[in-house]
C-alpha cells in the first residue's frame, strides 16, 4: 500500500507547486521569452504588449471602483444633510415632533458616511 505522498494525486500536487514556485508570474521567464523568440519572433513582444494591456484594464477598473465609492459616499452626505437641514426647518415651524426623527435619521446617515470614508481608506 502505497503512502499518502506517494499517490498520484500528490505527486501531481508536487510538480505543479514546484512548477508554479519557479514560473515568475505573470511573465514568462527570460529562458523563456529566448525560447519563444525562437518559434515566433515577435512573442516576447506581443507577451510584453499583453501584460501591460492586462495592467491597465486593472487599473482602470480600480480607479472606476474607488470613483464609485467616492459618489456614494458623498451621496449619503447630501441626503444625511438634507434630512438635518429638513429637520431644522419643521423645527423652526413648530413640528417638533417630526423634526426629532428626521434629525435622528440625517445624523445616521451621516454617521454611516463616515464610517464607509473610514472603510474605504483603510482598504
Amino acid at each position: 500500500m502505497a503512502s499518502k505522498k506517494n499517490t498520484p494525486a500528490e505527486q501531481g500536487k508536487s510538480i505543479s507547486d514546484q512548477n508554479l514556485a519557479d514560473y515568475p508570474l505573470p511573465l514568462p521567464s527570460p529562458d523563456d521569452f529566448k525560447k519563444y523568440s525562437e518559434v515566433l519572433p515577435d512573442a516576447p513582444e506581443r507577451i510584453m504588449s499583453m501584460a501591460e494591456k492586462e495592467q491597465q484594464i486593472r487599473a482602470d477598473g480600480q480607479a472606476g471602483m474607488l470613483a464609485n465609492d467616492r459618489r456614494r459616499i458623498n451621496g449619503s452626505m447630501m441626503i444625511g444633510m438634507s434630512l438635518i437641514a429638513v429637520a431644522a426647518l419643521a423645527t423652526w415651524l413648530g413640528h417638533a415632533h417630526i423634526a426629532l426623527p428626521i434629525g435622528l435619521a440625517g445624523v445616521f446617515v451621516a454617521l454611516i458616511r463616515q464610517i464607509l470614508n473610514w472603510w474605504s481608506q483603510r482598504q
